[in-house]
């Protein structure tokens, strides 16, 4: 029996006093906040690495477009940058993989679309995507051109741009 009249097992027990309460709280806060953050982050990581692949690819498909026409060029005997005057302007060009249409751009370049079906990412049919494409082509000598392919994209990190640059001579 105790001092209360009661047994032992009735006893009233001491429970948490309100100070102990609110440590343990806090201290399972931080313990779930702190891999939230780092979660967030990780997350915000991902969506950049992803964008700024997708934008390099697309940076080197320009550079790439280029080299086809000169290719093209050469094989049915026209000059080897034939067809792409557009592209010496401020403004640049946009060249399109689907069919290898060169158009100026006014201000900017249009957006480009992704196309499901085909995989591919195209100026006519498909989504729209956050990436524009912009191809500027400079001469340094007769035999040498100057082709900067520039992405471009804004997504809610920012404006973000990847850039290639690369000197294409005639063959």
């Amino acid at each position: 029996m105790s001092s209360y009249g009661l047994p032992a097992k009735y006893q009233l027990s001491k429970g948490f006093s309100l100070l102990e309460t609110t440590i343990a709280i806090a201290i399972m806060v931080s313990a779930i906040l702190g891999p939230m953050g780092i979660s967030s982050q990780s997350i915000r990581a991902a969506s950049v690495a992803r964008n700024n692949i997708i934008a390099s690819n697309l940076a080197q498909e320009g550079l790439e477009l280029v080299r086809v026409f000169r290719h093209n060029n050469r094989i049915v005997g026209q000059s080897w940058t034939q067809g792409l005057d557009a592209c010496l302007s401020a403004n640049g060009c946009r060249i399109d993989a689907r069919d290898l249409s060169v158009q100026a751009c006014a201000s900017v370049c249009d957006l480009f679309k992704f196309d499901d079906s085909l995989k591919l990412y195209n100026y006519f049919s498909g989504a729209n995507t956050i990436f524009r494409r912009t191809i500027i082509i400079s001469n340094i000598t007769g035999d040498e051109i100057r082709v900067r392919a520039s992405v471009g994209w804004s997504d809610k990190f920012g404006d973000q741009a990847f850039n290639l640059e690369t000197s294409v001579f005639d063959w």
